[in-house]
């Protein structure tokens, strides 16, 4: 005899009558549970009726209450299921989703890093989900500040689709500061997505998840920044864990406590990331890496107006040394590291033995004006 798990009941609008679907939406609103166990007590055998509480909630009003948010209710086996190809472990056995379904693992990559990255860093996820959606890619990350902003802002800065995966209620601006760009992903056709339903608030067990759906979510997972305990190497773990998942990481100085859990990763196996080309090259884009002259790419909108001074000055593919580009440009060491970083990872340059090359143009040539340095 099937027993439930101790502190389970039924609520008072249970009936052997109610659909499935019903209960197990009610189940996915009941406060308390973490998703992923949920999941994986299914998995073992027990259903949906078998986990509610006394205070589930009727699924009518839960579904009433999505209705008004305009998201919906997906489960494995509805079309456009995104993790059909790519189940997560612990699996899932929902998702609440505002926007479009996701696109899947297909085609998507994801873009992760800490909160507190450095400028540079910030600047390479921002690239990064530039190029990528220039390149047709999605970009999926967490939607939390740092590299996961930067990387969603790229791929919108390029007019690409993103998506944000949250832990916690689709509803709930967590962060605060990231509401607009919330807003902003689902303005431009992204979407939001996560396994929390409306108004649950973020916990720190949530998150570690949240970053398993983000690995199932992507063909490939490249990693910016990580110290030796992010949260990023567990999205890096999942996609590494799952066959075909590939797994990428920008390196570091050994000395920079924010490139510890990436170089480690590098050390592990996964594949160095100098720029977009090697993360193309990856996926197995045809044409990535082909030295055909200087092909063209289509210029980020937003990039910094430093690093159109510095691709100018390159655009007859020498190689030239910092110094004599800080001569040329004009600008100030940070200022021209910051911009050959941008260059680079948007697969403009690359860095060779004696200096800076350009390896591609942009689509119409940018007009350089005036810079600070």
């Amino acid at each position: 005899m099937r027993r439930r798990p101790r502190g389970v009941g039924r609520p008072g609008w249970w009936s052997p009558e109610r659909p499935f679907r019903e209960v197990l939406l009610a189940l996915a609103a009941t406060p308390g549970p973490l998703p992923a166990a949920s999941a994986a007590r299914l998995a073992q055998g027990l259903v949906p009726a078998d986990l509610l509480r006394p205070d589930s909630p009727e699924p009518d009003q839960v579904a009433a209450r999505l209705d008004a948010l305009g998201q919906r209710f997906l489960v494995p086996g509805d079309p456009g299921w995104p993790l059909a190809l790519t189940p997560p472990e612990p699996p899932c056995a929902w998702l609440f989703v505002a926007g479009p379904l996701p696109p899947g693992p297909a085609g998507s990559v994801a873009v992760v890093g800490g909160r507190r990255a450095s400028p540079l860093r910030l600047a390479a996820a921002r690239s990064l989900g530039a190029g990528l959606a220039g390149a047709g890619r999605c970009v999926v990350s967490g939607g939390a500040a740092g590299v996961d902003a930067a990387a969603h802002t790229g791929a919108l800065d390029a007019g690409g689709p993103t998506v944000a995966v949250l832990g916690c209620g689709l509803d709930v601006a967590y962060p605060r500061g990231n509401t607009g760009l919330f807003r902003r992903i689902l303005d431009a056709g992204g979407a939001l997505a996560g396994e929390h339903p409306p108004g649950d608030r973020p916990r720190a067990a949530h998150f570690p998840a949240r970053n398993r759906l983000i690995a199932a979510l992507a063909e490939a997972v490249v990693v910016v920044e990580a110290g030796g305990r992010s949260g990023s190497l567990i999205t890096a773990r999942a996609a590494g864990g799952r066959g075909g998942g590939r797994l990428l990481a920008v390196p570091g100085s050994p000395w920079d406590s924010g490139a510890a859990g990436c170089n480690d990763l590098i050390r592990d196996g996964a594949a160095l990331v100098r720029g977009l080309d090697d993360v193309l090259e990856e996926l197995e884009v045809p044409g990535a890496g082909a030295a055909v002259g200087l092909p063209r790419r289509r210029w980020p909108p937003r990039a910094g107006r430093a690093a159109r001074v510095v691709l100018d000055v390159l655009v007859d593919g020498q190689v030239m040394g910092a110094e004599r580009l800080a001569v040329l440009t004009g600008l100030s060491p940070a200022s021209l590291a910051a911009a050959v970083v941008e260059l680079e990872l948007a697969g403009f340059v690359r860095r060779r033995a004696g200096g800076v090359q350009a390896v591609a143009l942009p689509v119409e040539v940018p007009l350089p004006g005036p810079v600070g340095g």
